[in-house]
């Protein structure tokens, strides 16, 4: 009978079987840092590439801001200006360019760039702003536009009924003339004689849808435009600071 002989294998030691456990987890271990350390860099560099988006976002909103404040500004003077007036029964006395261009309240609308931001919330990459001041106070900035987005249309709401008995109280049709939709026959019409109020009896409720369109400008609009201009160049600078440009 043919008796099989198993070759002899060396047995290893401890000391070899810990240097070959050793390798294999430093092996793993390097792996895994090589690969943490490839994800840091990548969200460091989306994090400065969207910080540098979102500064450039935020210029165009302050000039936007700016822009809308020195109109709405515009039109609560004149607001102030025609109450005073109007309280000294003096408004009358006016001459009638004058009372219309202090009747006519403007529109004031904002349209925020949301280029950068609506990209950080879709995909969640506000999660890679280190600074919690920036990222807490862009939470904020979001939060103000919905804040201003109501008080424009309450504004505006408050604008359009003001507009209303407007239209039945003075010669806004003139305020309103266009020279480029009548060509040659501006000249005629802007030199017709006009008369700004042709219905005093309707000064009253005129007066009255006036005061609530300003107080809403003075107390609501113009305060909600000034906190988020004040927040948005704090957020520009702050940004220079903490991801300078190369």
């Amino acid at each position: 009978m043919e008796v099989h002989h198993h070759p002899n294998v060396e047995k290893k030691n401890f000391k070899e079987y810990f240097f070959e456990f050793l390798m294999i987890f430093l092996a793993v271990t390097m792996g895994f840092i090589a690969e943490n350390l490839r994800e840091y860099f990548g969200d460091r560099q989306k994090e400065t590439e969207y910080m540098h988006s979102l500064a450039e976002d935020l210029k165009k909103d302050t000039a936007t801001l700016h822009y809308s404040i020195r109109r709405l500004q515009r039109d609560i003077d004149n607001g102030h200006e025609l109450m005073v007036l109007f309280a000294k029964n003096e408004l009358s006395s006016q001459i009638d360019l004058r009372i219309l261009y202090l009747t006519v309240a403007h529109s004031v609308d904002i349209i925020f760039n949301d280029r950068t931001s609506s990209q950080l919330k879709s995909s969640g990459s506000i999660r890679l702003i280190r600074h919690r001041n920036i990222s807490d106070s862009l939470s904020q900035y979001w939060n103000n536009e919905i804040e201003i987005m109501q008080a424009h249309d309450k504004f505006e709401n408050f604008r359009e009924k003001q507009h209303d008995i407007g239209f039945k109280t003075f010669s806004w049709y003139w305020a309103f003339f266009s020279p480029q939709l009548m060509g040659a026959d501006s000249s005629v019409i802007k030199t017709m004689p006009f008369k700004a109020i042709i219905n005093p009896g309707n000064m009253n409720e005129f007066m009255s849808a006036s005061g609530n369109l300003f107080n809403e400008a003075i107390y609501q609009y113009e305060p909600s435009l000034e906190k988020q201009l004040a927040l948005g160049t704090w957020l520009i600078e702050k940004i220079h600071k903490e991801y300078p440009s190369k």
